[in-house]
């Protein structure tokens, strides 16, 4: 075959013939070198395509727990300058309760505050200020049910307790009703379902004290327009489909859940709740993040109790660590291929091309 090749390149013209043949070393080397770019440059990506990866397995793996779906959302989101720019806006407005939750918040996740923020945090929340604010709002939060605070919750759920509360807000129904102006049947239900619970509250000794704090945060966020129309819908259907047990532990999680983050931290959490499961995630979130949940629900909205809304770019992002997975182990695979390969012999003598 070697003594056909001048024959022809005769035939194509001396041009041709003048072609030089390309040692099989250089083949050699120009894979080795292509594979060891696509390596570098898969290598590279890897620095972000892969932790944005781990990111997202993290959420899927969370499940129902949204307290460690917080945790892992909080990472790329609060560092020193966002906290400080949180707790200076909140200080501004003397909003005291945010402030400190931020700072909690902080703490927890060890990034550094200032001292004097420190000292201007802890000067809104002393105890003479906080007094002062609580009187009033505890006797607001009695006579006109609004809540916004835990001092008002407290006077709300006490004059519920006394049934108060219940018979205020059927007698403002029932005005609207003689006014002819629309009539709220979610509340005339709550304040139905409210002296009921009253009464088991008392028969038991207290024992169901989290329902009857559910329910006037329920109602409390209803009139403040913190109560997504999802969330009542589910609990009338619950009602009315027999599933009662299932609109009274939702509504027990709200209560737990103001009890144990503040009555804030309900409101802003049951914006993003739907249904008995989504207030079952509020509740979680605040047993175990306790006074930063307000901060934390501040910062992700509902990414911090869900991760539906990022799933698309969950999915884009796992793919994407994936494919780059498998170009670093073709890539590595190519290189070793191109540094044996002048290791390989043919009878021919001749490297495979």
């Amino acid at each position: 075959m070697d003594q056909a090749l001048p024959a022809f390149a005769t035939l194509l013209g001396d041009d041709h013939a003048a072609i030089p043949r390309v040692p099989p070393h250089i083949h050699v080397m120009r894979r080795f070198l292509a594979a060891a770019a696509f390596l570098l440059a898969f290598a590279g990506a890897a620095h972000w395509v892969l932790p944005a990866g781990r990111l997202a397995y993290g959420l899927i793996a969370a499940g129902d727990d949204s307290a460690r779906i917080a945790d892992l959302q909080l990472a790329g989101v609060l560092d020193a300058a966002r906290a400080e720019s949180e707790i200076a806006a909140a200080l501004a407005v003397d909003d005291g309760e945010m402030a400190q939750s931020f700072l909690d918040l902080a703490d927890a996740r060890g990034v550094k505050i200032p001292v004097e923020t420190r000292a201007r945090v802890l000067l809104a929340n002393n105890a003479g200020a906080q007094a002062a604010r609580g009187a009033g709002n505890f006797g607001h939060g009695f006579v006109t049910g609004e809540v916004d605070d835990e001092a008002s919750l407290a006077g709300s759920v006490a004059g519920d307790l006394t049934v108060w509360g219940d018979v205020r807000d059927l007698g403002r129904q029932a005005i609207h009703w003689a006014r002819g102006e629309p009539v709220d049947e979610f509340m005339v239900a709550l304040a139905g379902v409210g002296i009921v619970a009253t009464g088991a509250t008392y028969a038991a000794f207290g024992a169901p004290l989290t329902l009857r704090a559910g329910l006037s945060v329920v109602k409390g966020a209803r009139r403040v327009g913190a109560l997504g129309g999802r969330f009542a819908g589910h609990l009338v259907d619950a009602a009315r489909s027999g599933r009662r047990v299932q609109a009274v532990g939702a509504v027990a999680d709200l209560g737990r859940a103001s009890t144990k983050a503040g009555t804030r931290a309900a409101f802003a959490g049951l914006t993003h709740v739907d249904d008995a499961a989504g207030a079952a995630r509020l509740a979680r979130l605040a047993d175990v993040k306790g006074g930063k949940t307000l901060a934390i629900v501040k910062l992700l909205g509902r990414g911090a109790l869900f991760v539906t809304e990022a799933l698309a770019k969950l999915a884009f992002w796992t793919i994407a660590a994936l494919i780059n997975v498998i170009g670093l182990v073709a890539s590595f695979n190519a290189m070793g291929v191109a540094m044996v390969r002048p290791l390989w012999r043919r009878r021919s003598g001749f490297l495979p091309a």
